[in-house]
């Protein structure tokens, strides 16, 4: 295939997996407090699937997260930082090495750690 080609399929792929996904919730349970950041809570608003770029820092198997070092998430206000996030399902993680960098879609609902839905390596 072409570089155009991959390139689109890849982001395809990505954008089909991310919609099959936006679906799943997983049981937040984050070690500390981020009720102060903005767009943490929305209570009246609707879930929604946010994109997100960055560098895998660590894999949490046995607690069902990986800890991200990401760019600014500017739909929240988000600036760059390394965070846990959850993840929605076990089989995300599966494979996943510190240093490599990815491409993943996360949702955020008010008393619930943000969690990822649908995550890539590029």
């Amino acid at each position: 295939m072409t570089s155009t080609t991959t390139t689109f399929a890849r982001i395809a792929l990505f954008t089909l997996s991310a919609l099959f996904a936006a679906g799943s919730q997983a049981e937040a349970t984050m070690s500390h407090d981020m009720s102060q950041m903005p767009a943490m809570n929305m209570s009246q608003q609707q879930q929604q699937s946010y994109p997100l770029n960055g560098r895998i820092v660590a894999v949490d198997a046995a607690n069902q997260q990986v800890t991200l070092e990401h760019d600014a998430v500017t739909e929240l206000s988000w600036p760059a930082m390394t965070m846990p996030f959850k993840v929605a399902d076990a089989t995300l993680l599966e494979g996943l090495q510190p240093g490599q960098t990815i491409m993943a879609m996360f949702t955020t609902n008010e008393g619930e750690a943000p969690t990822i839905v649908s995550l890539h390596t590029m």
